[in-house]
């Protein structure tokens, strides 16, 4: 009896051996982890209202183009003033758009080692994410503002800064965050050294960063 236990065992164990082999030879699935710059919007809501005012904006970009053209630079600089608050509303849409804002608020003030007033903000940016509801993004941004706030209470050491600089990235949306703010910064430019003499080619990196982010708008809004 003793002995047929011993070989049922054995072959039940070579039976096994191969399925064995198997599991261990499977490769373990990684847990799925954020991406930074792909914090796209999901909504069709949210992106009309961004292709409204990158629209807008590319209207009066060309209205201020052919004002400058045709020798009415006055006109052609309120022109552009109004595409720099177009812009500003076009980045400003959602939820993860206005916590990025919050954030850039922070990051604007440069703040030195008194943190009292800028620590006023953070229940905001944590109130700011919340409608983003369990998304590993949101919840790896807001870790990453939790770190940041340590840090200015005393509690942690580092740079509370670049922590903020990473829960916006988080955040972003490098399909269209990046070619908005390229837009922002070309008509900054452009506004800061503009003269009667500007000719219409000045335009052009403008006008390029504007097709870009619109054109994403509207290929992300295809059935």
């Amino acid at each position: 009896m003793k002995r047929q236990s011993i070989i049922t065992r054995k072959r039940l164990l070579c039976a096994c051996a191969p399925l064995l082999a198997l599991s261990f030879s499977m490769p373990v699935a990684a847990t799925a982890s954020p991406k930074p710059g792909n914090y796209c919007p999901d909504t069709v809501a949210t992106l009309h209202a961004v292709a409204n005012d990158l629209s807008a904006g590319l209207d009066l970009t060309m209205r201020s183009r052919s004002a400058q053209i045709n020798g009415n630079p006055a006109t052609a600089v309120t022109d552009l003033n109004s595409v720099g608050s177009t812009l500003s509303l076009a980045a400003s849409h959602g939820t993860a758009a206005r916590t990025s804002l919050l954030i850039d608020a922070i990051i604007q003030a440069k703040p030195a080692a008194d943190y009292a007033r800028l620590l006023t903000w953070f229940p905001l940016l944590h109130a700011s994410l919340q409608p983003l509801g369990d998304d590993a993004a949101a919840r790896a941004a807001d870790d990453l503002i939790s770190r940041a706030e340590d840090i200015m209470q005393g509690d942690q050491e580092g740079d509370p800064l670049q922590l903020l600089n990473e829960a916006r990235h988080m955040l972003a949306c490098d399909g269209l965050d990046i070619p908005l703010q390229e837009a922002i910064q070309a008509r900054d430019k452009l506004i800061s050294s503009f003269s009667e003499h500007t000719k219409a080619n000045a335009y052009d990196p403008l006008l390029k960063a504007l097709h870009s982010a619109l054109a994403y708008t509207l290929k992300s809004n295809e059935p």
